[in-house]
């Protein structure tokens, strides 16, 4: 799956870093919806990805210039 944060170059100027952000936030708020009735190796595997996915958002950012809030 791509996600506008890994394609951030596409983003309109006038809406960076915003729009990725809230993006990534909406995103990371559908990844822990019903968290709590998961098991520890799935809690593992959805914090994993959200990890994996902020890093990969902080680094596209950086490259273009912006600072991650």
């Amino acid at each position: 799956m791509t996600y506008i944060w890994n394609r951030a170059d596409r983003v309109p100027k006038e809406l960076m870093p915003d729009a990725v952000e809230e993006a990534f936030r909406e995103w990371t708020k559908e990844q822990y919806k019903d968290f709590k009735n998961l098991t520890e190796k799935q809690k593992q595997k959805v914090n994993f990805k959200v990890c994996k996915q902020m890093g990969k958002m902080a680094y596209n950012l950086k490259a273009l210039g912006y600072k991650l809030r």
